[in-house]
């Protein structure tokens, strides 16, 4: 009996070559007795570097982000195609344009284990017909997996508040996808000083500045415009650090953007490969989104010893704790943002710094990367018992036959 393949699926690449870069590499090391691990996403520039940084096949299918009923049909057939192709034993999906096309077509090709992480949920911040529609994908997502993970304890709750599923539903660790290299992102790493002290030359920063930093992508469900207003009337030596590119899928106002774009105390940096030389410049993170998974921005802040203001919302309050690390404040709320920013300023610099070691404590203890690894390793491997009990009993066989026989009709 030949090895199973195992999936695991991303709606984009940069997602692979950025959150979850060298976990598959990893749980393909751990797994290899038992499964080959392979990955897909949709095709772009960035899967011939995620094949060389993880020594995996990458199969492309297109995934459009958003609601788009005809292109989500055509991945869906792209999807099956490659599932009765490769014959997996398992998949796992992560955020979710992927977990709807990839948990319909395994449902379809009987693939038996079928996982799906919830990264974050769009639904309980949208209204009208947009929110229905988004609760049932989601819900037709969870009919279709035999496994449901959310990614950490607020996600969990929206689940059963809305009543999406009725099945189990338990996270791994604390919650979280990748978890932090805490040697990657510390204050004293290899070269990060010095890329800091550039970075502050280049921007033309005397070292008396009082430094806020925002890192992700500049999206109108991020708090950009709260965020824009909260620091408008900060005092002159204040400054604020954008960290992200612009997302073309949700877009800021063009008023928001002509400040940015005209502040002289704003930097609009673009997106970075390696944020750590901006958050070793900082003094405080600020994330003020309206709705989050379970942001890696507040857990890489917090393992480089940044306290972090952010908004009291899934993910944000499961590793923010106020007057210990950072400050929570309401979503959507530009005066409250401005009062904790206020706050952060006039908070002694050795407390903060208190805070800052509070916070990677934090970090190393609950989020760990290579602890968050072997708690991923450990959780495949049981999916994967119960897959190979299946296939002694003959239920492998059985599948592939029909298998052929839908491949066949498509």
């Amino acid at each position: 009996m030949p090895t199973p393949k195992f999936l695991i699926v991303t709606t984009v690449p940069e997602t692979l070559i950025t959150i979850l870069k060298n976990q598959p590499k990893f749980l393909a090391t751990a797994l290899a007795e038992r499964v080959a691990v392979e990955l897909v996403t949709s095709p772009g520039p960035e899967c011939s570097a995620i094949e060389q940084i993880e020594g995996l096949p990458v199969h492309p299918v297109h995934m459009a982000r958003g609601i788009s009923p005809l292109k989500d049909l055509l991945s869906l057939l792209s999807m099956i195609r490659l599932l009765l192709r490769i014959k997996p034993g398992m998949v796992h999906s992560y955020t979710a344009k992927a977990g709807l096309i990839t948990m319909l077509a395994a449902w379809i090709c009987r693939v038996p284990v079928r996982i799906h992480t919830f990264t974050g949920l769009v639904f309980p911040t949208q209204k009208g017909m947009k929110q229905i529609i988004l609760i049932w994908t989601d819900r037709l997502t969870c009919a279709c997996a035999s496994t449901i993970i959310p990614e950490g304890q607020g996600v969990k709750d929206d689940l059963m508040r809305f009543s999406i599923t009725r099945k189990p539903l338990n996270l791994i660790g604390h919650g979280n996808i990748a978890g932090v290299d805490t040697m990657h992102f510390h204050r004293p790493a290899e070269n990060v000083p010095e890329q800091s002290r550039d970075l502050a030359r280049k921007l033309g920063l005397s070292g008396q500045e009082f430094i806020f930093c925002f890192v992700g992508r500049l999206n109108r469900d991020k708090g950009i415009a709260e965020l824009l207003e909260a620091f408008g009337t900060l005092p002159e030596y204040t400054r604020l650090i954008l960290i992200g590119a612009l997302d073309l899928t949700a877009p800021i106002c063009e008023q928001d953007q002509l400040i940015i774009n005209q502040h002289k105390r704003i930097h609009a940096l673009g997106f970075f490969t390696d944020i750590r030389p901006a958050l070793h410049l900082a003094n405080v993170l600020v994330l003020p989104s309206y709705r989050e998974g379970f942001p890696n921005a507040v857990l890489q802040a917090g393992a480089m010893e940044l306290p972090v203001i952010a908004t009291d919302i899934n993910g944000c309050n499961e590793v923010v704790k106020p007057s210990m690390n950072g400050w929570l404040v309401p979503p959507r709320s530009a005066a409250a943002l401005h009062d904790a920013m206020r706050t952060a300023l006039d908070t002694p610099p050795l407390m903060r710094r208190r805070m800052g070691v509070l916070a990677r404590q934090r970090i190393v203890q609950r989020f760990e990367q290579k602890q968050h690894w072997r708690n991923m390793a450990n959780f495949y491997t049981e999916r994967l018992s119960s897959l190979q009990e299946n296939t002694v009993q003959g239920g492998y066989s059985g599948r592939e036959q029909e298998q052929k026989k839908l491949l066949n009709r498509l």
